[in-house]
């Protein structure tokens, strides 16, 4: 197992951090990439190569996505077959958590598993009192957004998708340096990813650990939440481009060409409807397979029928209720476009063998978010097993 830590310009915690892990696991090795910190911060990483960690530089400040990239690229050179578990340099996650990872992420290795196994922070540390189990309102407001987004995105419900403590396996490695984005959006485009892609989620609850404030955070709340939003935000602009300018052109190019009004009308909406479909199929794609066009088609003809419907049921419902014109195409708008994104991704334009692979993976995990969950217990009771060589039924609490 590699333990693989990001850093830029970290503080002596992360030294404390590095230390604490090798007390846990004397053995393990540490790989920490040098994100471009700068002169500043040598003594810090000198220190680390003394203790034996090794350490990669990038020249300038990359991002932790790039950062990942890097470690995940060295550990596939230099150490073939290991497992990756990446932990934040900020000393937010427990050694006994990391370890816990490591674990399920090596018996899932040992199955062949294409994984990444996740900590999610659900569990309070009774040790670090109110402050050190507090959220951060700028984390607790980000990650609700990202969780409501990503069930949207997928139909699957992930407790963290902000958490840095992740296992690899190195089945998905190469995968893994595939996937763009040199930020903080790197990270959770592949949990989008890895939905459409076969690439199994496996949820590990955490003890939740939080600086008061979160000072040494480097996310920028405008710039990352952009990257990270970046397939929604693509679509509304796709859905404004293709459904409104196109639709306006078309129709005034047919109307001076001598068509009959009626005509043009839906001469424009055709256009408009197929300029979309192309549009937001290569929007969807996310690297995974290619969906078929002719099946894509109906899926999508067949939803512009009924969002078509919806759509004049709402008008006609809250125009009876009094609502003004304007109000009533501004709700119907944002009930329907949130809708219509999430019906193209998780049917449209997802491949038929991945709907097939999704709905017996379901069945066969006997849960509806297609994720599967460790319980604490049950995770800490096998990691402590394993770590000490003995059947996990033999270890007491």
């Amino acid at each position: 197992m590699i333990i693989l830590i990001p850093a830029y310009k970290p503080d002596q915690s992360l030294v404390r951090f590095v230390r604490a892990l090798r007390e846990q696991d004397p053995d393990t090795e540490i790989l920490i990439i040098d994100d471009g910190s700068g002169s500043t911060y040598a003594p810090i990483f000198t220190e680390l190569r003394i203790d034996g960690v090794t350490v990669q530089a990038h020249p300038v400040n990359k991002g932790k996505g790039a950062a990942l990239r890097t470690g995940i690229a060295w550990v596939k050179a230099n150490r073939s077959g290991e497992v990756i578990v990446t932990a934040d340099a900020d000393g937010q996650h427990l050694p006994r958590d990391i370890f816990r990872v490591g674990v399920r992420t090596e018996i899932a290795a040992a199955a062949g598993q294409m994984s990444i196994i996740l900590g999610v922070r659900t569990k309070p540390d009774p040790n670090a009192g109110e402050e050190g189990t507090k959220v951060p309102l700028r984390s607790k407001i980000g990650n609700s957004a990202t969780v409501g987004f990503f069930a949207l995105a997928t139909g699957a419900r992930v407790a963290d998708t902000q958490t840095g403590l992740r296992g690899f396996t190195p089945q998905i490695l190469d995968w893994l340096l595939q996937i763009p984005g040199d930020k903080y959006e790197y990270e959770f485009s592949m949990l989008l990813r890895a939905t459409r892609a076969d690439v199994e989620l496996v949820q590990v609850p955490i003890v939740k650990v939080y600086e008061p404030g979160n000072p040494t955070s480097h996310f920028r709340p405008l710039q990352d939440s952009a990257l990270i939003y970046a397939p929604l935000l693509a679509f509304l602009v796709s859905s404004f481009l293709t459904g409104f300018l196109v639709d306006a052109i078309a129709f005034f190019v047919l109307m001076g060409i001598g068509a009959p009004l009626l005509a043009a009308v839906i001469g424009a909406r055709i256009i408009s409807a197929l300029t979309n479909f192309t549009v937001n199929r290569m929007l969807m794609h996310d690297g995974g397979a290619c969906t078929s066009a002719s099946s894509s088609l109906v899926r999508y003809t067949v939803l512009a029928v009924g969002i078509l419907a919806v759509n004049a049921a709402l008008m006609e419902a809250l125009t009876g209720l009094g609502a003004s014109l304007l109000v009533t195409k501004i709700l119907t708008e944002l009930i329907l476009i949130p809708i219509s994104f999430a019906v193209q991704r998780r049917w449209v334009f997802l491949p038929t063998q991945r709907q097939k692979n999704t709905r017996e993976k379901t069945q066969a995990i006997a849960t509806s978010s297609g994720l599967r969950a460790v319980s604490y217990e049950s995770a800490r009771m096998e990691a402590a097993g394993i770590r000490a060589g003995m059947p996990a039924s033999q270890v007491g609490p």
